[in-house]
């Protein structure tokens, strides 16, 4: 297999591809380390895509923020997730200058400089730890970005790392793991869902169901007992055929409301989404475009708390709520919605 460095080379031109280092896929959250969240998870894969063989590079990358910003979040948390970055130390094994094996710890990110709106830049630099393992990794898989920013458990993100970059290895379907093993590398904090039943029902199946409706894979698992208590987990997982992929394809074009229902089989069709009231409705909210001026922007700027966000960030995540709970833009009270959802924001 190539180099992670050269294959970051090699498919820089394809965009749903996100080449990621195995020793990144594979790293463990045991102890006292804290996981990432899945919002960081996602803009760590998306910063080393779009930097390309340059992440290897000592350098400053210089980005659009909104290029980065694929969550629809608020610059405040969007600038706290690229803090979470910082504030994660990582151990990974590494060659020494003399060509010897060592362990080198850091954050993922030693420096980050940021414009004051959604409309600038993002300048930063990879940590030292994350260069050197670029540099020097040898095993990758390849990602569908899609999945990746699609996945709304971080357990299941995780799961898909953990079986991306074992099925790329010949003749391996399936791997145990100890409940230990499996808690670390799914990022299960210490004292979280500490019973079986628990792990099973609220991390492990509702991860593989994730897993199975957005990537290339089906993952299964299986209990692996001694005498009445459950010592360890099977996980197994195949490639999907054309008809599978095609199903994930469909999925992954569609939109997520809904998504969990067709995922549990609650649900035997899509339903055609209402269609968006005219912009011109009288008392609608607009249904894009920019509400800095006029009467939205004074209702904005009247009930959001300081410091006051960027509104049109705000509008953009009103749109996107209203959508996901059923709420035309001109409903009647639409005023007195958005009134709320401005006085709701950040907590």
């Amino acid at each position: 297999m190539v180099s992670t460095r050269q294959a970051l080379t090699d498919r820089a031109d394809r965009p749903d591809q996100i080449v990621a280092a195995g020793e990144i896929l594979d790293l463990r959250f045991g102890g006292s380390a804290k996981a990432l969240s899945l919002r960081a998870a996602k803009l760590l894969h998306l910063l080393v895509a779009e930097t390309g063989a340059e992440a290897c590079e000592d350098r400053v990358h210089v980005l659009p923020i909104e290029r980065l910003n694929t969550f629809h979040v608020s610059l405040e948390e969007f600038v706290e997730t690229c803090r979470e970055l910082f504030g994660t130390m990582v151990r990974l094994e590494i060659k020494n200058t003399k060509g010897e094996p060592a362990i080198k710890l850091g954050p993922l990110l030693s420096d980050l400089e940021r414009d004051m709106d959604f409309a600038g830049e993002l300048r930063f630099q990879l940590s030292p730890v994350l260069r050197t393992v670029l540099a020097q990794s040898n095993y990758w898989a390849v990602l569908s970005r899609r999945a990746v920013l699609a996945f709304e458990s971080r357990y299941a993100l995780r799961l898909y790392e953990i079986v991306a970059i074992r099925a790329g290895l010949v003749a391996k379907t399936s791997e145990t793991f100890s409940i230990d093993e499996l808690r670390d590398r799914l990022g299960i904090a210490s004292g979280k869902l500490p019973r079986w039943n628990d792990l099973r029902r609220f991390a492990l199946e509702l991860a593989i169901a994730e897993v199975n409706q957005l990537s290339g894979f089906e993952v299964a698992y299986e209990p692996i007992k001694r005498g009445r208590s459950i010592r360890g987990v099977r996980l197994s997982w195949s490639h999907l055929d054309a008809s599978g992929r095609a199903a994930v394809a469909r999925e992954l074009e569609a939109s997520r409301v809904g998504r969990k229902a067709r995922r549990d089989g609650t649900v035997e069709t899509i339903a055609e989404e209402p269609p968006e009231p005219p912009e011109a409705a009288p008392g609608a909210f607009p249904v894009s475009g920019s509400i800095r001026y006029g009467p939205w922007a004074q209702i904005a700027r009247s009930a959001l708390p300081e410091p006051t966000p960027d509104i049109d960030q705000v509008a953009g995540r009103f749109r996107v709520w209203t959508k996901d709970k059923g709420i035309p833009l001109a409903a009647p009270g639409i005023e007195q919605t958005f009134t709320g959802f401005c006085r709701g924001w950040g907590r």
